[in-house]
């Protein structure tokens, strides 16, 4: 793999940074002031950093890097305001970002590794062989690039782009501790989801953190043969263990957690499925207010022969789970036109 010849400074902790920088400056003030201008004013060029020396920026200049990717291809979205970013890594792969408009505030829904190992036969980025993870200052660059590039602030990120984020669990957590450090990047942590398919050990881990960020299950099944066929490399996790997992996030976080349920047609879209769902919800003690179903009506691709259900079918499935007591939300599609909707999220002609 083609190396960077010089450190890439997203990649080191703030508080490592102490260390890293001793060749080059003693006083922690002025570490201080680099931290803020990396991740406070975000700021492109060392040499803008205009309240430290001028060697002092040299030196910075000459030893690290404050950006890697090249956006080569950027698409908005004529429906909705939707932007999908294209960037190319420092060793020639290819990620994909989303930012979302709504109102007042910009979401953001980012990758975590090039390619995607679990190949779940409905999703475009399960086409596209895993790579690599990306780094810890790869997943905040595509946060500060989209900021940069937008000229605002992003107060919202989804951990739901290419990639399975438990699997790259330990840049992961370092990046969590950025985005919600007040002194770097100051993002509330309900404002903040991560997404899994079910690698239960992560979901145990990150709920031991403590962070306080939301947490999502992509389940999109309600027995364990049936999840098998959409989801072939689902770790051997079973639909129950899953949802104890969820239930342990619930308790020890306080936090909110969705249930992603995508509705296939003729597959997993039935009232059986539905009542089945909510049976098991209520096994597992998670109709509770802090959990919410998210149904996703399939985003048809000319890659997959499933197909949308019938409008009826959708708000039947919904019906049958509210009655049960259940919170739950039909998820309506950004970015359809431009391939940044839910499943997706691939390879595009460049």
């Amino acid at each position: 793999m083609k190396k960077q010849k010089k450190t890439f400074i997203l990649d080191i902790e703030p508080k490592q940074l102490y260390s890293e920088l001793k060749p080059f400056v003693a006083e922690k003030y002025k570490i201080d002031q680099i931290i803020q201008w990396i991740y406070q004013k975000k700021v492109l060029d060392f040499n803008n950093f205009t309240n430290i020396s001028k060697e002092l920026r040299g030196n910075l200049s000459s030893s690290f890097v404050l950006r890697t990717f090249t956006n080569i291809k950027k698409d908005e979205s004529i429906l909705d305001g939707t932007v999908r970013y294209t960037f190319r890594t420092y060793d020639n792969k290819y990620i994909y970002a989303v930012c979302l408009p709504n109102e007042n505030k910009k979401t953001v829904c980012i990758s975590t590794q090039v390619g995607c190992p679990v190949s779940c036969n409905f999703c475009l980025s399960g086409k596209m062989k895993f790579v690599r993870n990306l780094s810890r200052g790869e997943i905040l660059e595509e946060i500060l690039y989209i900021e940069s590039d937008i000229r605002e602030r992003i107060s919202g990120v989804l951990f739901m782009g290419m990639g399975e984020p438990m699997l790259n669990y330990a840049n992961l957590k370092s990046v969590i501790k950025t985005l919600i450090s007040k002194k770097e990047m100051n993002i509330g942590k309900r404002h903040i989801t991560v997404s899994s398919v079910g690698v239960i050990p992560g979901i145990k881990s990150l709920a031991d953190e403590m962070f306080g960020v939301r947490f999502a299950l992509s389940l999109h099944a309600t027995d364990d043969k049936q999840r098998k066929k959409i989801i072939p490399n689902n770790f051997d996790a079973k639909i129950s263990d899953l949802l104890d997992a969820c239930k342990y996030y619930l308790k020890k976080t306080k936090s909110k957690v969705t249930i992603e349920y995508i509705l296939l047609k003729d597959f997993n879209d039935t009232s059986s499925d539905a009542h089945r769902l909510a049976r098991l919800m209520k096994a597992h003690n998670l109709i509770n207010p802090d959990v919410q179903v998210n149904l996703i009506p399939y985003n048809e691709t000319n890659s997959f022969d499933y197909k949308t259900p019938a409008q009826i079918a959708i708000l039947t499935f919904k019906k049958i789970l509210k009655v049960s007591g259940i919170t739950v939300n039909i998820r309506e599609p950004k970015g359809l036109d431009i391939g940044a909707a839910c499943g997706q999220l691939g390879k595009v002609n460049l």
